[in-house]
């Protein structure tokens, strides 16, 4: 996490602005520990801001790396146009 990110995140933070998954019925496999998998589900994100208004992703995301990215990309972006 850059200074970037955590001064966009508190900025959006403070004006009522969160990012979050939500998970949807499609689902995927990893490995974990012992040579086990693990089944977790997609998400989509949301972007709430404030007074039940919320806009949900069209694309969906493993919960990994590219979902945190998004996140990031998306509070940097919002920050840039409040």
């Amino acid at each position: 996490m850059t200074k970037e990110f955590s001064i966009a995140f508190n900025r959006c933070l403070s004006n009522g602005i969160k990012i979050y998954p939500t998970p949807i019925e499609s689902v995927y496999k990893i490995d974990v520990k012992g040579g086990k998998k693990s089944i977790k589900p997609k998400v989509k994100l949301v972007v709430d801001y404030g007074n039940n208004n919320k806009v949900e992703s069209q694309e969906t995301y493993t919960q990994e790396d590219d979902m945190t990215m998004k996140i990031i990309e998306l509070y940097k972006i919002i920050n840039s146009k409040i």
